[in-house]
């Protein structure tokens, strides 16, 4: 099992997503750096929402991938182009909104069952 992660598409620079209450969720957008809006939906669109801003890339060329790689190396994450910044975020293809520097800090993340991480999540 492997994730991949990928950019944000251009001319959005910046998402970010909010549980506002059980059911109500809100993602605010920045264009070209600057606040663009906020909309507030239910909890369960917000997700396929925030996939449509994904730039897409064949898995082989996506930012950042990730897979398991046994329990006794746990999960290990590629970073597949150099130029991309920690603090840049990134979408990943379960619709995850993370950092780069988040998704780096997972390599060789361990569940205490032993069990892939990319199949059944990591444990905090």
């Amino acid at each position: 099992m492997s994730t991949s992660y990928y950019c944000i598409a251009k001319p959005v620079s910046a998402l970010r997503v909010h549980d506002n209450t059980d059911e109500l969720g809100t993602i605010e957008f920045w264009i070209a750096g600057e606040y663009a809006g906020a909309l507030t939906m239910n909890k369960h669109h917000v997700k396929s929402f925030v996939e449509k801003f994904i730039e897409y890339t064949d898995d082989f060329n996506c930012p950042l991938h990730s897979h398991w790689g046994g329990a006794d190396r746990g999960s290990i994450v590629t970073v597949n182009r150099r130029d991309i910044g920690d603090d840049e975020l990134v979408i990943s293809e379960y619709g995850e909104l993370l950092t780069v520097a988040q998704v780096k800090a997972r390599a060789g993340a361990k569940r205490k069952d032993g069990m892939p991480t990319e199949l059944f999540g990591y444990e905090d």
